[in-house]
Formats: C-alpha cells, sequence, structure tokens
C-alpha cells in the first residue's frame, strides 16, 4: 500500500510539473551579452517586453560558437542564439536554421528593416540571420584621459597616433595608452585587419586574390610589435579588459562597436556623466589622403527549427520562438531602448529615425568615425574560424618576438593558402 500511495504521489507530483511546464513554455535563448554583468539586467529588460517567457543561457563571446554547436550536436534545448555577423556564414553549416523569410515574409522584413541592414544576416539568399543592432568596429577615444596628457585634437595619421600614445604615457606611465587586442583569435585577428588597411593593405585584393604577403602586412605587424615593446600596448588584452580599462581611465584607446559608451557608463561609476569623454574617432591612416576604414558589425538572432518555432507543425510567425525574436528586433520600444541604455543602435527603419537617435551626438560621432566600412575579410570565408587562427598565430608570434615580420608575412600566406585549395 505504501507503494501504491508512493508511486501515486509520484505521478501526481510529474503532471504538476508538466502542467506546469505546458501552461508556461519558454524559449531557450542562449547569448553572450548577459554574460557581462552590466549587461544582464539590460537585455533582461528587453526580454520581458516581448511577453515571452526565456530560459536565458549566458556564454562568453569566445566560447559562443562552440557552445552553439554542443548544444545543438548534443540535442540539448536551443531555440534562439545571439550570432555575430561575421560569424553567420559558419552557423550557416547548422541544421534546422531558419529562414525568416519564410516565417514573416521578406515584403513584410524590408517594410520595417532596410534591405542593406537586413543583408548582414543573408547568406546564400537566405535570411538566416535577423538583425538585432548594428553599427561597426570603429576606434573610440577617451578625451578625458587625452585632455589630462595636453592632447586636444584626435590623431589622423600613425605617426600622430603613436605621438598621442606617447604623451598619454608620460602623463600616466601605469597607463596602457592603447588597449590593442593581443588576446583570442578573433579579436587579434580583427584588430590586425583594421591597421592592415590603415597601412593600405588587404589580406585579399580587389580580384579576390591573396596578397597578404605584402610590404603593408609587414608594416603593419612591426607597428604592432613596436607598441608592445615600447609599453604603448600591453599583451593578454581582450575587449572585456580594454572595456574596464577605458572606462576607468587607464586607457586612450580602443576598438569596439557602438556599445562602447554603455560599458563605460558601467565601469567609470558615473554613468551618463561619462559619456562626455566616450569619443569615436576615424582611424588613423598612413598618409592624410588616405581613406580611413572602421569593420563592418553587427549582432543576429538566429533561430532553430524546434517545436517552438511551429504551430500545428509548420513555421509560423505566431509561435513562441518568432514572438520572441520580433519582440527584441521589431518592436521600436525594445530597440530604443537598448539604444538608450547601451549605445545599441537600432535596426528597424523607424527607430533609426526616431529624435532619440538622429539627434543623439553620439550617433553623429559614430557615423563620422566610420570612414568606408568593409568587412572582416576571413568571416565570410568557410571553416572562417581556421583562417582566423593563422592570422592571429602569426600575428603573436611577431608581437612576442618569435618571428621577424618578414617571416610571419610569408608564412601567413602560405598557410592560408594551402587552406583555400
Amino acid at each position: 500500500m505504501k507503494t501504491k500511495k508512493r508511486v501515486l504521489s509520484s505521478l501526481v507530483f510529474a503532471a504538476s510539473i508538466f502542467g506546469a511546464h505546458a501552461a508556461d513554455p519558454q524559449v531557450t535563448f542562449l547569448n553572450w551579452v548577459t554574460a557581462e554583468p552590466s549587461n544582464q539586467p539590460i537585455v533582461q529588460g528587453l526580454i520581458d517586453q516581448t511577453g515571452v517567457q526565456a530560459d536565458v543561457l549566458s556564454s562568453s563571446w569566445g566560447d559562443m560558437q562552440k557552445n552553439v554547436f554542443l548544444r545543438v550536436r548534443t540535442k540539448q534545448e536551443l531555440d534562439v542564439f545571439q550570432s555575430s555577423a561575421k560569424w553567420l556564414p559558419t552557423f550557416a553549416q547548422l541544421p534546422n536554421l531558419v529562414d525568416f523569410n519564410e516565417v514573416y515574409g521578406q515584403e513584410y522584413l524590408e517594410s520595417l528593416i532596410s534591405p542593406a541592414v537586413l543583408a548582414s544576416g543573408r547568406y546564400k539568399g537566405k535570411q538566416y540571420g535577423m538583425p538585432w543592432n548594428t553599427g561597426s568596429i570603429s576606434l573610440v577615444s577617451n578625451t578625458k584621459v587625452l585632455q589630462q596628457a595636453g592632447i586636444e585634437n584626435s590623431p589622423t595619421t600613425i605617426d600622430e597616433f603613436v605621438e598621442t600614445l606617447k604623451a598619454v604615457k608620460t602623463a600616466q606611465p601605469e597607463s596602457t595608452p592603447y588597449a590593442m587586442m593581443t588576446k583570442g583569435n578573433n579579436l587579434i585577428s580583427s584588430d590586425f585587419q583594421l591597421w592592415l588597411w590603415a597601412h593600405g593593405g588587404k589580406i585579399f585584393d580587389e580580384n579576390d586574390k591573396l596578397s597578404v604577403n605584402s610590404k603593408a602586412t609587414i608594416d603593419t605587424l612591426n607597428f604592432m610589435k613596436n607598441l608592445v615593446d615600447e609599453d604603448l600596448a600591453s599583451l593578454d588584452v581582450d575587449r572585456g579588459a580594454a572595456r574596464r580599462m577605458f572606462g576607468q581611465g587607464n586607457t586612450a584607446f580602443y576598438f569596439d562597436a557602438p556599445v562602447a559608451r554603455g560599458f563605460a557608463r558601467d565601469f567609470s561609476g558615473e554613468g551618463e556623466k561619462y559619456d562626455a569623454y566616450v569619443v569615436p574617432v576615424q582611424t588613423p591612416v598612413l598618409s592624410e589622403e588616405m581613406t580611413s576604414h572602421s569593420m563592418e558589425w553587427g549582432h543576429l538572432l538566429i533561430m532553430l527549427k524546434t517545436p517552438n518555432s511551429t504551430v500545428d507543425g509548420s513555421l509560423s510567425k505566431e509561435s513562441l520562438s518568432a514572438k520572441f525574436v520580433a519582440g527584441l528586433t521589431m518592436n521600436d520600444s525594445v530597440q530604443l531602448d537598448y539604444f538608450t541604455n547601451s549605445g545599441a543602435i537600432p535596426v528597424t527603419q523607424s527607430a533609426r529615425n526616431n529624435p532619440l537617435v538622429t539627434q543623439e551626438k553620439y550617433i553623429v560621432d559614430w557615423n563620422e568615425s566610420l570612414g568606408l566600412p568593409l568587412r572582416n575579410e576571413l568571416s565570410v570565408l568557410k571553416n572562417s574560424s581556421n583562417y582566423i587562427a593563422v592570422v592571429s598565430e602569426e600575428t603573436q608570434s611577431v608581437i612576442l618576438g618569435k618571428k621577424t615580420a618578414e617571416e610571419a608575412a610569408a608564412e601567413m600566406e602560405k598557410r592560408i593558402q594551402r587552406l583555400l585549395k
């Protein structure tokens, strides 16, 4: 009798749990933004506005790709996940990706979001990514640090940039004047490309021919090494460390997305008062007649074909996942809240034209910092992580003094050529 009672009790408990889940369905959402303590409440507030319950899973930015593939391969719950725009070719290899044109309709999407913005989430004709925010990777300056060093004007050439860093180092001997990315393959390869473009080089030329073994590459590698050798940049710096150093007044420059302002507010402890010191500037170039470049950037949401993406077995905009994605990306109130709190530039045309955005000096400055934005040259390649590793490893080998710039440039081209075959 006791056994029967225990079984009955277990069944009742299981039924109550099942009933609670059935009455309260939720989307499983994996992202890296909530891994940052300062961003967690902001993003949770955005999610709350969607009206969709979500099981929010956090991953570090560097582990995001690995964690997505792991959850898919091991069949763990995952409905929607965040992606950098440059990772889309890699994630496009996953099974069961949703084409958002099939969910919402291409005409409807283009009535809300311009085709140019939607393009960041398009791969081989499929809208696999829904833009969440957009912008660029640009050079951000801390004018408070610069003013303390007696610097009033932003450097426009690379020589002026180095002299500015030296002035900051003299004024603040314990500072790291430029928080160059020296940790993490994606970050190192990104900083390398931005400075390679500033030196007039490219990894691939205008005819898509491999051209990385060049004088521009050698000069770029030597430039990056010299910054570390002269204590103007430091080893073991990633984006998180750079943001903290910037907000705490320990660095004058680093490359980041528009969300840089939100992090500066948090790490400075001064909130919006610190906004006046966060100024995006054009990347200095080798000579004044050259064009400055930033790197195209954006965050996407990607949806998988799961029970939460369907209604009666078919993909539907009325599904839980689709409502969640739409709530974060197509709701002007949510988009403007994200912009106001962290500086993430909205994706909908109406939100982008809102006076909160168009009359915001920070955005005006950011747009002026763009120069001619270029897409990350490695992100569009199949198995891009392999190419990114090559560029990062060869760059690090020079910074650490293990190879000359000439040796690394030659080896970089050889290794990339082998991957292309």
